[in-house]
């Protein structure tokens, strides 16, 4: 493992994370909650990218696009199984990269798929063999202050880090410490989104970037008007629609409504919000942020392109098919969607043709004044 020096603006985050309990390598910020799916079913079903890399490392591109101040450690909350974290780890800039998540399996899980890409973890010299014989990215069961896996200002310089954290749980973390907060689909759970804006903006140092992904109100909106119709639609086409299509439509239809409502109580939900980017936009303004929308469009995708993505001629189809069948696991929905709204979807691309189309999921670059 390269010595790095600490660097002054890095320092009041170390010092912060140094004084840090931690257990089995992991430093213990926060209140531990598993996630509503097991994690390894979970990851099993979402985690198999052929590209695992360019989500983090179309992030460090658009960094490096805006001329983003590196100097600081950099903060990923929700890393979940590592979608957008192992690609960030690789490319990482920072002096310091913590990737944290609420769900200790999730961390179990991003950390052996960390060591599986030859990237060591742990706090101190886990890399070349801690003081206690160990080099597996776990410098111990318990690590109190002082402990020999501790995190220390020399020895966390230029590492990776996993920690417990939630989005709604900042409030001890320095003022102006970091260069960089990111998440990727994780804004939509945290319960005060207002609140969250307003303790990112107190950590990041100024000209710090807070840059997240997330799925949008308008296309999610749409569809949920869309599927509504499906019944009718199939009833006058002669359709035949199963008992279990008609569950389905309806949960559907009730999730849609439940994400897009802003007047009722959603803090016991694990996802609570869809989000349009002006709205976003306007949020992030009045917590001191100027935002760079790129609509329709991926951090994967900032890898290759620093630019909103080019769009196929299918795009609104495509992406509500998937949705539907994949995403929301309702896979009976799929030949009632061929035979009943597919058309619809297809009226829709051709009216966005030269443009965006309604927004389904969009990256946003929040600088700090």
């Amino acid at each position: 493992m390269t010595a790095h020096r600490v660097t002054e603006p890095a320092r009041p985050f170390l010092e912060w994370l140094s004084a840090q309990r931690s257990q089995d390598g992991v430093l213990l910020l926060g209140d531990a909650r598993p996630f509503f799916h097991d994690e390894t079913a979970y990851t099993a079903a979402c985690g198999d990218d052929p590209s695992p890399f360019d989500a983090g490392e179309g992030l460090a591109a658009l960094l490096r696009a805006t001329g983003a101040d590196t100097s600081a450690p950099a903060l990923e909350i929700g890393c979940g199984f590592g979608y957008l974290s192992l690609g960030l780890a690789r490319a990482n800039p920072f002096p310091l990269l913590l990737l944290t998540d609420t769900s200790p399996g999730f961390l179990r899980i991003l950390g052996d798929r960390l060591r599986a890409h030859g990237m060591e973890w742990a706090a101190g010299q886990a890399a070349e063999g801690a003081p206690d014989g160990k080099a597996d990215g776990k410098a111990g069961t318990e690590g109190a202050p002082g402990a020999p896996d501790a995190v220390t200002p020399e020895n966390a310089a230029g590492a990776v880090r996993l920690g417990i954290l939630s989005g709604d749980a900042m409030q001890e973390i320095p003022d102006a410490s970091l260069s960089c907060i990111t998440m990727r689909a994780t804004l939509h759970h945290v319960a005060d989104v207002d609140a969250f804006l307003a303790q990112a903006a107190r950590v990041l140092r100024p000209g710090g970037h807070l840059v997240f992904e997330e799925p949008c109100r308008e296309a999610l909106l749409l569809m949920g008007v869309l599927v509504a119709q499906m019944p009718e639609l199939a009833a006058a086409r002669g359709v035949q629609v199963t008992p279990r299509q008609l569950e389905l439509v309806d949960l559907f239809r009730r999730m849609v409504e439940f994400y897009c409502r802003q007047d009722i109580d959603k803090s016991t939900a694990e996802d609570k919000h869809l989000f349009h980017p002006v709205e976003i936009a306007a949020r992030c303004r009045a917590h001191g942020f100027d935002t760079a929308v790129y609509a329709n469009t991926t951090l994967a995708s900032l890898k290759y392109l620093q630019a909103e993505s080019p769009l196929p001629p299918t795009f609104f189809h495509d992406t509500t098919r998937a949705y539907i069948a994949s995403v929301c696991r309702m896979p009976e929905l799929a030949p009632l969607f061929d035979a009943t709204i597919a058309d619809a979807c297809a009226y829709i691309d051709a009216c966005s043709r030269g443009g965006r189309g309604p927004h389904y999921i969009s990256v946003f670059d929040a600088c700090k004044a």
